[in-house]
């Protein structure tokens, strides 16, 4: 199903420009520090909201509407965000799913962390975001509530330590065997519960007039399964080997958004979504770097003792050729959603930058730092309790989830 994107966006990746990011806006000394203190003053509102949450007081409806208000306030005044794009991202529309979401995730799994619920919700909201262009209604249908909790549990039982690799194999050829529309019985309450998500799905999108979304899940699965060949390989992969891989995993991931969301898609659409997804995957590793390269999980940026200058410029300029493509989506609010993806991916690289200069040039990272809102030194200096460009983006939606869930959990049990 992927395999002829992914040959087309390598291709792309490797003869994209090493040529250095046009990022148009710079910040001078003193508006870096303007900004500092504005979002000092935004993440102390931000631990008074969470400790006041987890010590049972609940918001009022005023509380709540001004904590968005200073939300909205921070994202224009400290990271220039418009309100056209500020609308887009605080509609009424997504705070209710958002809401939905978390009570009826905490009434399917009462044992569902904070943790387990937040990353369904990061990918509902990418879901949430592609129906708003495909100029669908924001709602929680049955899909999206299904594959936003997927990998939370997949996840949880691959990454467990006290599951041997064989029984992590025997899930694996289950869970594909179950996608596959075949029904293999279930080994333990984990996967009873995973294939139970599936029939929802099932229920939604009938195999037989949808066959795309189960294709779709099919080359996640594939994607997913191949990418465990990037731990600890060493130098038994090639960087081209290396590159599909991460892009074969992103990309399959929102495609399988865009098939959950809409049921069918066209083949441009097909192919902007597997860019989209590729181009996210690729900036996860950028960021995630020095953790990936400590792991020895290889990626196309983990290697050691190489700068990577040419290839953070490659991936902008990739970036660039992926969302000139966006053009053939054919949906509504194509502007204002395009505008969201260069602001934030602009905001991510620069932060990646900032958390792992060692990785860079000096005269590349200063360069790089004219155009961030806040100074590099004071990024590192609260590199623990920085709160990343991307999360001040979802902070707000975030706090919703968070009141929805301490709502939904008796004492607080589970919020780690």
């Amino acid at each position: 199903m992927i395999q002829n994107y992914l040959e087309n966006y390598t291709f792309c990746w490797e003869k994209s420009t090493p040529d250095f990011p046009f990022i148009a806006q710079k910040f001078s000394l003193n508006e870096k520090q303007t900004r500092e203190k504005i979002l000092d003053q935004y993440i102390q509102t931000i631990k008074a909201v969470r400790n006041g949450k987890l010590n049972r007081k609940k918001l009022t409806e005023e509380d709540e509407r001004l904590f968005f208000a200073q939300t909205r306030n921070f994202l224009r005044d400290g990271l220039d965000f418009t309100d056209v794009q500020l609308q887009v991202m605080f509609s009424d529309e997504l705070t209710g799913v958002t809401r939905q979401f978390v009570r009826q995730a905490r009434r399917f799994d009462s044992k569902l962390t904070f943790h387990d619920v937040f990353q369904a919700c990061r990918n509902m909201w990418i879901m949430n975001g592609l129906q708003i262009v495909l100029g669908l209604p924001v709602k929680l249908t049955p899909s999206i509530f299904a594959y936003s909790l997927l990998y939370p549990y997949t996840d949880n039982l691959i990454d467990n330590p006290q599951i041997s690799s064989i029984d992590k194999l025997i899930f694996s050829n289950n869970f594909y065997l179950r996608l596959a529309g075949k029904n293999p019985l279930p080994n333990n309450g984990a996967e009873k519960t995973i294939f139970s998500l599936v029939a929802m799905i099932e229920e939604e999108f009938p195999r037989s007039t949808y066959p795309g979304v189960y294709q779709s899940l099919l080359a996640i699965h594939e994607a997913q399964t191949q990418s465990m060949k990037l731990i600890h390989s060493g130098d038994a992969l090639s960087e081209t080997e290396t590159l599909k891989i991460c892009m074969a995993k992103g990309g399959a991931s929102v495609l399988a958004d865009g098939y959950l969301v809409a049921g069918e898609l066209s083949s441009d659409q097909e192919y902007f979504l597997f860019g989209y997804g590729a181009y996210l995957q690729l900036l996860d590793d950028i960021q995630d770097v020095d953790e990936d390269s400590n792991a020895g999980l290889k990626t196309v940026f983990s290697k050691n003792n190489e700068l990577l200058d040419i290839k953070l410029n490659k991936t902008y300029w990739f970036g660039e050729k992926v969302m000139q493509s966006l053009g053939l989506f054919g949906g509504q609010y194509i502007d204002v959603f395009k505008s969201l993806m260069r602001k934030s991916m602009d905001l991510f690289i620069i932060e990646a930058i900032a958390q792992n200069p060692d990785f860079y040039d000096k005269e590349y990272v200063a360069e790089m730092e004219n155009h961030s809102p806040f100074s590099f030194a004071y990024i590192q200096k609260r590199k623990e309790q920085f709160v990343p460009y991307n999360g001040l983006l979802l902070t707000a939606i975030e706090e919703i989830a968070f009141g929805e869930y301490m709502k939904e959990t008796n004492g607080g049990v589970g919020v780690s």
